[in-house]
């Protein structure tokens, strides 16, 4: 072949090349508006999803009988990328017509059936570009091909092609565009992109008319090279294209899922995901282009679903092995920003680990077929848009089915099995029909039968793979990671007990014990998202704030985020009517009934209305006016989670609250940063005027409202006094007033100060969105947020500030106070030291706060006081565990501080007695056990050898 009739083809490569690309940016974008105005939900997904795919198939029907008839189909393709082009630039105002439709039309909808109603938003609009999507591949073949041969060659070809750079696109908009320029931008860049390829199409088909006009007859010696297939065998090759589409997507949900426990689920580990999987199906388009000579392509489409089964079975226990190995690898990684890049590229090496393999075979598969279907060159359009149209139907049912019925009924482990029997059927098929097959089935299907063997060995054999998989994944440790794989499983296994595992729509819940700690906690997609245990405080303050500074008792309440449902019992523990609260996972509902000794009962009270739904979606569609919102969503590194902190949402829920209404809003300090921070507290005062920030320093809990609020020390105390909101806030060590204003960290004019000026994190340009994930990678466990509490200016502009001038705190609250700090705070946190000092001052007298300021001190390396504190506290006999443990570590630290060549240590023989005989009589004081053995590393090794004298009232110190 000439150079000349080269360069048409490899220019019109290069053209679907980046058009492949940016229809892979406007799913992407377009997928987010939608989620926008449908909702985030499993279910929403799952109709976008459908709909994208089924425009296109239609399109590539449609579009592929115009194309056998068009007189130069290269124009054609022109014409579909210009019409792509102009749709997206006019997209956002479709759809601001389509979502005030569905806003008029849904409120009237009962919530399970709304289904219909979103297909019906999401059909009409991407509709028209999906269909001109569809019918560029088709076109472009019959433009190229002269010859069945030359069908087949073109197919796979321009196949590898569309998908290579198709992963290209949505690797390049999901990390780099719309993180920098944000959703509108991106769509319009990709529509500018798609006129100017349409209009490089029409230039060269004016130029290059198409080898085969209408009508034409093929080139003798060119139709005599390829036979085609008979009915029963293109029937079998529609019949397992379908069943390709099918478990195609069936897997890719199975492997998001899988991954998504793995990796974590932000959106750029959703972005590589996507980017593997198709540049898979590239290659493996790729690979069939360059097979040279006859080939059966039914028998190798059977030999490629056999492989694809294989390659699931061989990988199957690499899977549950991969949170150990991703754990090592992230092990030996430095956390910084410059090592992000690197982070990526190693997400994206799992992601390619797992879906490159089964991914390639899916890719040559689908042409394979195709092959068999394309029976005469002047209709190819019409019987390649017939494959499309089949293998739609299938990856529609997979995605559908895959989501919304398939995984919540048998979960990951059955998406497999139904995959695996799906992939086998397609290869018996085509086997059974390829001409020329042998005349015994035994002969002509024994590579079916062998791999059903090999996946009924393995399938059966690793049944429980996926309850071990969440119970090993740990995406947020810090910790060196086990030797093993077997061992990593033994030490989980020893520590937690799973009582509860279940994949939903939209995520895989488990809930285990760890008997050990008395804990139980709950796991969303691998990731810790609620227990009764640490972050209870933080529940239990976000339930109460709200309704305790609210200027009236509130009467209806909108939650968002279940969790555990602590936050909800909290809630009704005022006396509230009405509760709906709106949780997206529908596992998380049946998991927090588990809690129900945390959370009273709060998921069956008769005042709670469960939704399982997108909270945005829920709102905008809900008519009720709330006097309370309170918004506990997910940490917003998760991927859509932080919708929930966007000016759009706030809005929204400003639209939902009543003329007093108030808002309360989490958001976390932890694996973040203080920039992040800024911008959430920048967003919501952008719509919200007064706000105060409350809790620290790992959780901040924001009250928001139109009006400011007034405080009133005898309404809180009154409403405190309430015998269930007493004893709720009591078990987190909250008992009076006091201690709970004592928890401000902002007042309204310091909470604007800290957030400055600044961007707003927005639904069109989610800087949230992305930045999160990276800051969560760093993993900077200890941000700070600048506290008034400790500000150089001082609180006088918080609410604690003009009560104490009033209620002066007696020495009780502020032992209370100090106890709850303690329990919450990093020892060496300023705000344990002043609530120590406060105790101090006003019980100077008392052992247990000379204790509290000592401990404070001693992590603070102040040696000095803590001496001062501790040690006439030991002279006086004190022989309580936490005393001596303070004091074995006040030891420890001076004599490291104090030893050198010069300054020798004795042999402290009577505090090593004193720490002996105090640990003789509790022997399971672990905190005890380790400040001794920490003493005598510090000393010399005889100090602690043999039986040590008596110890004595008051031991020498260093």
């Amino acid at each position: 072949m000439s150079s000349t009739a080269r360069f048409p083809k490899n220019l019109v490569a290069c053209l679907l090349f980046m058009s492949g690309g940016t229809a892979l940016v406007y799913e992407l974008v377009w997928s987010k508006y939608l989620g926008n105005v449908l909702g985030n939900s499993g279910q929403a997904h799952a109709v976008v999803l459908a709909t994208f795919m089924g425009g296109q198939a239609l399109g590539a029907f449609v579009f592929g009988r115009t194309a056998d008839r068009a007189r130069n189909p290269l124009a054609l393709y022109g014409l579909l990328e210009l019409g792509v082009g102009l749709y997206a630039f006019a997209f956002p105002y479709v759809l601001d017509v389509l979502g005030a439709l569905w806003l008029s039309v849904a409120p009237s909808v009962p919530e399970g059936w709304r289904l219909g109603p979103r297909l019906v938003v999401s059909a009409t609009s991407l509709l028209i570009p999906t269909l001109l999507m569809g019918g560029t591949l088709p076109a472009l073949v019959r433009h190229f091909a002269s010859s069945l041969s030359g069908v087949r060659y073109e197919l796979a070809r321009l196949y590898a092609v569309n998908s290579l750079g198709a992963a290209v696109g949505v690797f390049i908009a999901g990390t780099k565009l719309v993180p920098a320029i944000g959703l509108s931008s991106s769509a319009g860049l990709a529509a500018g992109l798609n006129i100017l390829l349409a209009l490089a199409a029409l230039a060269l088909a004016r130029r290059f008319p198409p080898a085969l006009m209408p009508g034409q007859t093929p080139p003798p010696e060119a139709g005599e090279a390829e036979v085609s297939y008979p009915r029963v065998a293109v029937r079998a090759a529609l019949i397992g294209v379908l069943l390709s589409g099918f478990t195609s997507m069936l897997y890719q949900v199975t492997w998001i899922r899988l991954l998504s426990i793995v990796l974590g689920a932000s959106t750029y580990a959703f972005t590589l995901i996507l980017t593997a999987f198709i540049m898979g199906i590239g290659l493996g388009s790729f690979w069939l282009m360059t097979r040279k000579g006859q080939v059966d392509s039914l028998r190798l489409f059977g030999r490629l679903q056999v492989a694809l089964v294989a390659s699931i079975c061989v990988a199957l226990p690499l899977y549950v092995r991969l949170p150990h190995l991703f754990r090592k690898a992230q092990w030996m990684m430095t956390r910084s920003l410059d090592t992000w890049p690197l982070f990526q590229v190693l997400t994206f090496s799992f992601c390619c680990l797992v879906l490159l393999v089964p991914t390639f075979f899916m890719g040559a598969a689908f042409p394979a077929a195709a092959r068999v279907a394309t029976a005469k060159v002047s209709e190819v359009g019409r019987q390649l848009g017939g494959v499309y149209l089949w293998n739609t139907v299938g990856t529609i049912t997979g995605s559908a089915l895959g989501v919304l019925v398939l995984m919540p009924w048998w979960g990951m482990e059955g998406n497999f099995i139904a995959g695996v029997a799906a992939n086998l059927l397609g290869a018996g098929l085509a086997f059974h029909a390829a001409p020329g097959r042998p005349a015994q089935p035994a002969r002509a299907l024994w590579p079916v039968a062998a791999t059903a063997v090999l996946a009924l060995g393995v399938l059966g054999g690793m049944s429980g793979w996926a309850v071990r998989l969440s119970g090993i994944a740990s995406i947020r440790s810090h910790e060196k990671p086990p030797e093993s794989y077997a061992k990593l499983v033994a030490d989980t296994e020893a520590i937690i007990r799973p009582i509860f595992y279940q994949d939903d729509t939209f995520a895989t819940v488990m809930v285990a014990d760890a008997p050990v700690e008395n804990l139980r906690f709950m796991k969303l997609n691998g990731k810790i998202d609620a227990s009764n245990g640490g972050d209870a405080e933080t529940q239990v303050v976000a339930g109460h704030l709200g309704a305790l500074l609210h200027p009236r008792e509130p009467k209806t309440v909108l939650l968002v985020g279940a969790g555990a449902a602590i936050t909800a019992g909290s809630v009704l523990a005022h006396p509230v009517e009405h509760l709906d609260m709106v949780e997206i996972a529908p596992a998380v509902i049946d998991a927090a009934r588990l809690f129900k000794a945390d959370n009273r009962n709060a998921v069956d009270d008769p005042r709670t209305h469960v939704h399982v739904d997108d909270a945005k979606t829920f709102m905008a569609l809900s008519p009720r006016k709330y006097d309370l919102v309170v918004s506990v969503p997910s940490n917003p590194w998760v991927a859509g989670v932080s919708g929930l902190f966007t000016r759009d949402f706030f809005q929204t829920v400003d639209r939902h609250l009543a003329d007093d209404g108030v808002l309360v809003q989490w958001i976390h300090t932890y694996e973040s940063n203080e920039d992040l921070i800024k911008l959430v507290v920048r967003t919501l005062r952008d719509t919200f005027p007064h706000a105060t920030t409350w809790l620290g320093p790992h959780d901040l809990v924001m009250v928001a409202s139109r009006k400011p609020l007034a405080f009133d020390a005898a309404r809180l105390a009154e409403r405190m006094g309430h015998p269930e909101v007493r004893k709720d806030l009591s078990r987190v060590g909250i008992n009076d007033v006091f201690a709970l204003l004592s928890k401000q960290v902002h007042s309204e004019a310091g909470q604007l100060e800290f957030a400055g000026e600044g961007p707003i994190n927005t639904d069109d340009h989610n800087l949230l969105e992305y930045a999160s994930p990276i800051a969560f990678f760093v993993s900077n466990l200890d941000v700070r947020v600048r506290d008034e509490r400790r500000a150089p200016e001082g609180a006088d502009r918080l609410f604690v500030h003009d009560y104490v001038q009033q209620h002066p705190p007696t020495a009780e609250q502020a032992a209370g106070l100090y106890r709850n700090i303690e329990r919450y705070h990093a020892p060496n946190d300023p705000m344990v030291r002043g609530a120590a000092a406060q105790w101090r001052r006003l019980a100077p007298d008392s052992p247990e706060s000379a204790l509290a300021l000592g401990k404070a001190a001693l992590a603070q390396q102040d040696l000095t006081l803590a001496a001062s504190l501790l040690e006439p506290e030991v002279a006086r006999g004190g022989r309580e565990p936490a005393l001596v443990t303070a004091y074995l570590r006040l030891v420890t630290a001076r004599t490291w501080a104090s030893r050198t060549l010069w300054t020798p240590v004795g042999a402290l023989h009577d505090t090593v007695a004193l720490g002996r005989e105090v640990a003789s009589r509790h022997p399971d004081d672990e905190h005890l056990a380790r400040a001794l053995r920490s003493l005598c590393e510090a000393l010399p090794r005889s100090s602690c050898e043999g039986t040590a004298p008596a110890p004595v009232a008051a031991p020498g110190g260093p």
